[in-house]
């Protein structure tokens, strides 16, 4: 017979990172209005544009990601959060190239967020998984 309620820590962790993670979102949309104002100014062009707004949509499908973990408990959530986490990573390190911003401190902070987040999941999940509450 199936658990059908997550365990605490992970309930904890997703709540924390769905409410971050929509924060972030509307601080990307911020961002990306506003480069699509300031980018032609600084020159960056459209695709620093395009690329932040292919960041919030990320943002947001991450989001709804964490959603399925927590709320519907599918393992379909635990994988798009690797994949997107994967593809911010990629989207992250074009946008600091074009921006002149690829400093070792900027690659870092994308790989921690591409890495620890997802495996923090995971490492939170696996106990689920295993004994099928996340199916």
């Amino acid at each position: 017979m199936e658990n059908n309620k997550l365990s605490t820590g992970l309930t904890v962790w997703l709540w924390i990172i769905f409410v971050l993670n929509i924060l972030a979102t509307i601080v990307g949309i911020v961002v990306a209005l506003g480069a699509s104002v300031v980018g032609a100014t600084l020159g960056l062009g459209s695709i620093y544009v395009v690329l932040c707004f292919i960041s919030v949509i990320l943002q947001i499908i991450i989001t709804v990601s964490i959603g399925i973990l927590l709320f519907a408990h599918k393992k379909i959530g635990l994988v798009l959060i690797f994949a997107l986490a994967a593809l911010g990573f990629i989207v992250s390190m074009v946008t600091y190239a074009i921006a002149a911003q690829l400093s070792a401190g900027n690659i870092v902070k994308a790989i921690i967020s591409a890495i620890l987040m997802p495996a923090i999941t995971y490492l939170l999940a696996k106990n689920d998984i295993a004994n099928g509450t996340i199916a």
